[in-house]
């Protein structure tokens, strides 16, 4: 079984640190082995459940693998239930033999999933995968309730749309630090103008047709770069990162354009692209008009 779960070996893209809670160390660093093999960051490994929650806090992973049994006076289940509460990082449960009670505490706690042991490398793509996904998803969704939220306040488009932005970015797993802008469509001057920005290297204007953003308006659908690369005309230079550049559209009228910024060598994906389609429609009904997304 294990050899062929190398066939789902290097299908995950780079980039997601995971922190392994585990005491024994032997189970810890064969856990560490299967997750770099499939492509995953181990950023370090705790054998307690304290010090699970200080590397948490000091590391700020994407992922916890927690064992539910530790040794000492915190086990598994206290410390996702406080690293939760405080950091709200997801969790994936390690589990061996449990009894009932100790099962249905870490049902409440709300997990992202269990793996049992033993496992396989199989076992943690899926398992890990899926609590990623549903993560996002879920993230995805607070943020576009908020979203809502910010558009009925009585603030300036342009602080409105800076609080959107800061919504979007704040997807984790998907966009590098705090980057990125929102275009609005000038049909004057053919060119997009800048109203929300979180990067000092935004443009203020980009013409249709031009870099990426203007790309995407040209286009009417989405530009995706995953690194820094010819398509960069107005800003060539700078700290290596990609983009995804998304048109906000009213039916069949170009109203805008999102700008966010991924980690050079992010790979293309499809739940990325939805997500920023869900906001870019959010954006689009309440500049009022409805998205073809």
């Amino acid at each position: 079984m294990e050899k062929n779960s190398d066939a789902f070996s290097g299908v995950i893209s780079t980039g997601i640190n995971i922190l392994v809670v585990e005491d024994e160390i032997i189970t810890a660093r064969d856990i560490e082995s299967k997750l770099k093999k499939i492509g995953y960051n181990v950023c370090d490994i705790a054998s307690s459940g304290k010090e699970a929650i200080q590397k948490a806090e000091d590391l700020m992973p994407d992922m916890i693998l927690m064992d539910i049994t530790l040794e000492g006076d915190m086990d598994g289940i206290e410390a996702a239930t406080q690293i939760e509460k405080r950091l709200h990082i997801p969790f994936v449960y390690l589990t061996a033999h449990s009894d009932l009670d100790t099962l249905h505490r870490a049902k409440i706690t709300e997990p992202y999933g269990y793996i049992v042991k033993p496992f396989t490398q199989r076992d943690l793509i899926i398992t890990i995968g899926m609590a990623l996904y549903k993560h996002k998803m879920e993230m995805k969704m607070k943020a576009i309730t908020e979203m809502l939220r910010v558009f009925l306040r009585p603030l300036t488009l342009e602080e409105k749309l800076t609080q959107a932005l800061q919504l979007i970015v704040s997807i984790p797993r998907l966009f590098i630090q705090t980057k990125g802008a929102i275009y609005l469509m000038d049909e004057r001057s053919d060119q997009l103008v800048s109203k929300a920005s979180l990067s000092s290297a935004s443009c203020p204007t980009v013409p249709v047709g031009t870099c990426l953003c203007g790309e995407a308006a040209s286009t009417r659908a989405i530009v995706f770069s995953g690194k820094m690369d010819k398509k960069h005309v107005l800003q060539p230079n700078g700290h290596p990162h990609g983009h995804y550049c998304v048109p906000i559209m009213a039916g069949d009228r170009l109203l805008g354009v999102i700008n966010v910024y991924v980690k050079d060598g992010h790979k293309r994906d499809a739940a990325d692209e939805n997500i920023l389609l869900s906001f870019a429609d959010v954006i689009a009904n309440a500049l009022g008009g409805s998205s073809k997304a």
